[in-house]
């Protein structure tokens, strides 16, 4: 955990330079308000949807300066030897009603960054297990069809 959250804080603080304060989001950032869940496997920041949607070469020079590399197959995902970090948009918080404006602002040897509150994560761990039930069903209905066929 130690070492993702020093590698996040690099990445906000090369952001920062760059007038972004980027929110922490998924399994570490949820980390640090409840303790290890279970493994965290990369780091995910939001970033305004002017960044990461209309102008995804700036975000690239930054990530560039310390030295992360944009994944050939997913767009907004960016790798630095065995690390990874993924961006989403800022949208994905607003679709669930979640105030950008009102979230916690943390500074950290001078990097800021904001963060969900728990009541957040809920809202956002809810959704996701409703488009995973979402996709199980469907899955389940082909997989029927098939083994009818059979």
């Amino acid at each position: 955990m130690d070492k993702k959250f020093q590698s996040f804080l690099e990445i906000a603080k090369a952001l920062n330079k760059h007038g972004i304060v980027p929110v922490l989001y998924g399994s570490l950032g949820l980390y640090r308000i409840t303790g290890q869940l279970d493994k965290i496997n990369d780091i995910d920041i939001i970033i305004p949807n002017k960044i990461l949607i209309n102008n995804l070469e700036e975000l690239m020079r930054i990530l560039a300066e310390v030295n992360y590399k944009q994944d050939a197959s997913y767009p907004h995902e960016f790798t630095k030897g065995e690390g990874s970090v993924g961006f989403e948009p800022e949208s994905d918080l607003i679709k669930l009603e979640i105030d950008i404006e009102k979230l916690k602002i943390t500074e950290i040897d001078g990097v800021k960054f904001k963060e969900l509150a728990l009541k957040d994560y809920l809202l956002v761990y809810k959704r996701n297990q409703e488009s995973q039930q979402k996709k199980l069903t469907s899955t389940k209905t082909k997989i029927e069809a098939i083994e009818k066929i059979i």
